[in-house]
């Protein structure tokens, strides 16, 4: 396996990613790794943090991406990069072998992603605009990046920055020990601090259970664990040392995950193609190919859920993800969700249309898939049931999960069987 080297983002102004200066990078990367731009059957094209805050963050997304639709393209939100961080990081995973509950924040230049892990599972989620390129100076102390965060930050701490002003280090390290002390609160599912109210992207985390273990991702990683040893003329190894010094002192059970800096780095894209059951539901007003349709799994209950449990699974999901209903395309994936009688499809239907009101509303498809052959049945009970109009595509016998995207075909064998591409975000790099 290659992994290509850590670049940092190129930027033409505060507000535009340079495009061009990003695209002979990636092509670099490909010469090195003697990997031409046609071999690649598939991959992924994911922007995060302060980067897909840029002006032409989402334009760059779908130009890498390709017009082929071969590749995953995103820009993730707070808390789906979290979702991936935990993932990558390997803290979902370690959840799900040693029975505890995982803390991982992921730290990056402009954000922290912060997700708790049990069971194998992402149960709460945060984000918090902390971060070690915040603020950067050359080699004279002379201020070359702030970013709007960076600035409100360093004026709770009586600092009115701007561009070419000298910072010395003492400055950079007080700005450190202010981002620091919002990102340990945060991890404590507190919100009580100046800093910490003016720097949290989503609402606190919603999470006051004990907590086993926390480990730490992302580029600051590397210097709370010692592996970096440079610095880059920012504030990730001050920032780095505040964060460990501030949890040891509170006594924090950190501990190694297994990814750092690669933690939200897409490992591989891989095609799996899987060919859903014959007992789906698919209705005549479908348009194929439908492609790069996210995968949404609620968390729903494995027993007989009412009504309001599938829809309070589902928005649960559809925030964890940062996708708005009835305006983000996506498909809901159900796993041992309902049990194969008339009584629950039918409240399990009924749940699934509260969830979607605007997608209702607007007449936009409901697309959903199940691991096992219910397809059907919930796509007939729910037009029976609940009297909506909207297309339905009911697809089964195809496990799916989270972070998963597909692409489904046009249908074939009589009309009632779709192929189904799924592009797996693969986390486990070497």
């Amino acid at each position: 396996m290659h992994s290509g080297p850590i670049h940092l983002t190129p930027f033409k102004d505060p507000k535009t990613i340079d495009f061009v200066a990003l695209r002979d990078l990636l092509l670099e990367d490909y010469r090195a790794a003697g990997i031409g731009v046609t071999d690649i059957d598939t991959g992924a094209v994911i922007i995060t943090g302060e980067t897909a805050k840029k002006s032409n963050a989402e334009w760059i997304v779908n130009a890498l991406a390709g017009e082929s639709g071969k590749f995953v393209a995103a820009t993730a939100g707070p808390n789906f990069e979290s979702v991936l961080a935990a993932y990558g990081s390997g803290a979902v995973a370690r959840s799900s072998i040693t029975d505890k509950t995982i803390m991982n924040a992921d730290i990056g230049g402009g954000s922290s992603n912060i997700a708790v892990c049990r069971d194998g599972r992402v149960v709460a989620t945060a984000a918090i605009n902390v971060g070690g390129r915040l603020i950067a100076t050359d080699d004279y102390g002379t201020i070359t990046r702030l970013e709007d965060t960076g600035k409100k930050v360093a004026s709770l701490v009586g600092y009115d920055l701007h561009l070419g002003q000298k910072l010395t280090d003492d400055d950079k390290q007080k700005i450190a020990d202010t981002l620091a002390d919002a990102l340990i609160e945060s991890l404590q599912s507190k919100n009580t601090l100046d800093c910490t109210r003016l720097l949290m992207m989503t609402q606190p985390l919603e999470y006051n259970e004990p907590i086993d273990i926390i480990t730490f991702s992302g580029g600051v990683a590397e210097y709370i664990y010692e592996n970096e040893k440079d610095e880059f003329n920012d504030l990730g190894a001050r920032l780095a040392r505040s964060i460990m010094s501030k949890a040891q002192s509170i006594g924090l059970p950190v501990d190694r995950p297994d990814q750092r800096i690669r933690a939200t780095v897409i490992g591989a894209g891989s095609f799996s193609l899987q060919v859903s059951g014959s007992t789906t539901f698919l209705s005549s007003g479908l348009e194929y190919p439908i492609r790069n349709l996210p995968v949404i799994v609620p968390n729903t209950p494995r027993r007989k859920a009412s009504a309001v449990e599938i829809e309070k699974a589902i928005k649960n999901a559809l925030h964890r993800f940062d996708l708005t209903e009835g305006n983000d395309r996506l498909i809901l994936s159900f796993n041992d969700a309902v049990r194969p009688s008339y009584e629950n499809l039918a409240e399990f239907a009924r749940g699934v249309v509260a969830a979607l009101p605007n997608t209702v509303a607007t007449n936009q498809p409901i697309m959903m898939c199940f691991d096992t052959d219910v397809g059907n049945s919930v796509g007939n009970i729910m037009r029976r049931e609940t009297g909506i109009s909207n297309e339905i595509l009911s697809i089964d016998e195809i496990s799916l999960r989270e972070g998963d995207f597909i692409d489904i075909g046009a249908p074939i064998i009589e009309d009632v069987v779709v192929p189904v591409v799924v592009k797996t975000l693969v986390f486990d790099v070497d």
